[in-house]
């Protein structure tokens, strides 16, 4: 059990103390507020953070993000005062530990009872339309109907850049128009379905990625530094943003190109094909399950 200025942390049940008042966590939120704990009010680059938080597990910035937007909602349902996790652009994030009795009222959230009861007859309002729903689709469509619904799976790939494929440099756009061209196959044949979107860097993967409904995510990344251009082209699960296989293309070596564009397809029909990508809560937070590794090793075949 680890003593951290006014916060109290156990490692075998992963809960937090502050000034009496307990938080359960999982393993994930437990570590990183821990981390920035450990350094109060001190800013930690999100390498560091990553470096601490996951260990050996390769993940991306976004990720962490979400992990913190997770951490923060966790916080605030525990009506916990006094914790503040500040995100400070172009540096990291640091933990703002302050008595309860320092916390003005004008920082409080204010939720009133009414809202929670109205809230409550909206769930109940919406669990039975979906009930009823699940009745109208058995009547009118029978027991088979119903389970080709429930069965269909989601096999979009949507398909992200850096940059907009008219400002791609020459020395990259040849390779894109490869992977553009490879995707758009399998889209036509009805084994993937190939989705272009913007990426947008103020928005969170996973929110993103749910409104395109997506089931992969193909990054193409163009880097360019002293005067060479490297492609970096990614598989990203997009309810976690977790990276699932990432390959680096030399541009002045090229010779394996086709083979790694082809073996990154593969993997791609791999997953949207496997039927594991409905992840559930537990194995969405709990980055140890036994699904990132299935996962991984389908994204990344011999």
């Amino acid at each position: 059990m680890n003593k951290n200025h006014t916060l109290v942390f156990d490692n075998l049940t992963h809960t937090v103390t502050f000034d009496d008042n307990t938080l359960t966590l999982n393993p994930l939120s437990f570590r990183l507020l821990e981390t920035l704990a450990d350094n109060p009010e001190e800013i930690l680059s999100v390498e560091q953070l990553i470096s601490k938080v996951w260990q050996k597990t390769n993940v991306s910035p976004e990720t962490l993000k979400q992990r913190v937007f997770v951490l923060r909602k966790s916080i605030e349902e525990a009506n916990i005062l006094g914790l503040t996790i500040q995100a400070i652009r172009g540096e990291g994030y640091r933990l703002i530990i302050e008595a309860p009795n320092n916390v003005t009222s004008s920082s409080l959230k204010v939720r009133p009872s009414l809202f929670s009861i109205k809230r409550n007859a909206l769930f109940k309002s919406i669990a039975l339309i979906l009930v009823l729903l699940v009745i109208f689709l058995f009547i009118t469509k029978g027991w088979y109907g119903l389970s080709s619904v429930e069965s269909s799976t989601n096999n979009r790939v949507v398909l992200w850049t850096n940059m907009q494929p008219h400002d791609i440099p020459k020395a990259a756009a040849g390779v894109y128009e490869q992977w553009y061209t490879l995707l758009s196959k399998e889209s036509a044949e009805g084994r993937l379905q190939l989705v272009l979107s913007d990426r947008l860097n103020d928005v969170l993967i996973p929110i993103q990625a749910r409104k395109n409904n997506a089931a992969i995510i193909s990054y193409f990344e163009i880097i360019e530094t002293n005067k060479t251009t490297i492609i970096r082209l990614s598989i990203i699960e997009p309810r976690t943003a977790a990276i699932l296989r990432i390959d680096t293309i030399d541009l002045k070596s090229n010779s394996n190109l086709e083979k790694t564009l082809k073996s990154q397809v593969d993997g791609i029909l791999a997953l949207v094909s496997s039927g594991k990508l409905y992840l559930s809560k537990q194995q969405r937070e709990y980055t140890q399950s036994p699904i990132w590794g299935q996962l991984k090793r389908l994204a990344n075949p011999t």
